[in-house]
């Protein structure tokens, strides 16, 4: 069924030069929004009205919106969809494997996922910059949706799991046992999660929902259960860098892809070091991954037949970019943090598992 059906061109004078639309757009706006390329019908209907100059990228953006499918597709979530109230990236490719910017957040995407959370927009914090840049790569590509199932590791108290079973996913939340977590002080620095309380702590979620779609049960990530089952998407925030060595973090992304189903997403943030690509924290409590070893591991990745997002290692250029908080890192802008000897943010990586959906 073509996305076209329904769709009728505003009554509006046609769209200013510097606003209009594009085949390149229509054919982001199919993958972005209904999860899928664009078939020969609509792609013909959509390509006539934006050469033709009657389309804004915001009236193209509202024509998929209004669509029978994209309702369908996405079981009555947003009945009301305005664009304008959407994390909708018409303009630009899905996120890369990257760095944190203070671009990112101050982009409409994550600004709309700052609301979400409960959070400040426009922060500049690498913690709220994860927690966007996790939900926007996993919206992107069609995981936020009604009954897909998410996996997260070392979820503490973040707010990604009620958001998620928010949106009417199905989520395995996990983390340390509480006796190995005191030992390592994650439960005095209050990022732990001995169960389902600590999960929803801003209320995004309605009790009855996160405790119907969310699960929590303990996993170490340096030995992930085996029984753990096959998921959708699989998620961690700054968790990687935390188990004894950049080996051993590497190792987890790798185990990690065993729980995806074929076609199924991994998103990870960990530490990158910005200073330098030979020396660099190696073993301990926080390591810092460099440049080198995200390469090496996207390749060992690819070579298991898993397809890594591209990489962009652009730090930025405002400020905020450029300062480093020092310890006791009082802020408020925190992009980048001095740990050690070295200048340290945030990197997001993406990982489609290899194979077909059934």
């Amino acid at each position: 069924m073509s996305a076209s059906g329904g769709c009728s061109v505003p009554n509006v004078p046609t769209a200013s030069v510097d606003t209009l639309a594009s085949v390149e757009d229509v054919k982001h706006a199919y993958r972005l929004l209904l999860g899928r390329e664009a078939d020969a019908e609509g792609l013909k209907h959509y390509s006539r009205l934006v050469e033709g100059g009657q389309l804004s990228a915001l009236e193209l953006g509202r024509c998929f919106l209004e669509s029978a499918e994209f309702r369908s597709l996405w079981n009555g979530l947003v009945p009301n969809a305005d664009i304008d109230n959407l994390p909708l990236r018409l303009d630009a490719p899905p996120l890369k494997s990257k760095a944190c910017t203070q671009q990112d957040l101050d982009g409409r995407a994550f600004r709309y996922w700052a609301r979400e959370l409960r959070d400040r927009p426009g922060l500049l914090h690498r913690k709220l910059w994860e927690w966007c840049y996790i939900s926007q790569a996993l919206f992107e590509r069609n995981m936020l949706r009604e009954g897909s199932r998410g996996l997260g590791f070392a979820v503490g108290q973040e707010p990604l799991a009620s958001l998620f079973a928010s949106m009417g996913c199905r989520i395995l939340a996990t983390d340390l046992g509480l006796e190995e977590a005191s030992k390592e002080g994650w439960v005095d620095g209050h990022q732990h999660a001995a169960g389902m309380e600590h999960l929803n702590r801003r209320k995004i979620c309605a009790p009855e929902l996160l405790e119907e779609r969310v699960a929590f049960r303990t996993a170490d990530m340096r030995a992930i259960p085996a029984d753990i089952g096959h998921h959708d998407f699989v998620w961690s925030s700054c968790a990687l860098e935390h188990l004894g060595s950049v080996r051993k973090g590497m190792d987890f992304v790798r185990e990690a892809m065993r729980c995806l189903v074929p076609g199924g997403i991994a998103v990870h943030t960990t530490e990158f070091n910005c200073d330098s690509d030979d020396k660099t924290i190696e073993d301990g409590p926080s390591v810092i991954l460099r440049r080198r070893d995200l390469s090496q591991l996207a390749s060992e990745l690819q070579t298991l037949g898993h397809e890594v997002a591209a990489f962009d290692f652009d730090l930025g250029a405002t400020t905020a970019d450029r300062y480093v908080d020092e310890p006791p890192y009082p802020g408020p802008t925190h992009l980048k943090l001095r740990i050690g000897p070295y200048a340290s943010t945030s990197f997001g990586l993406i990982v489609k598992a290899g194979g077909k959906r059934a």
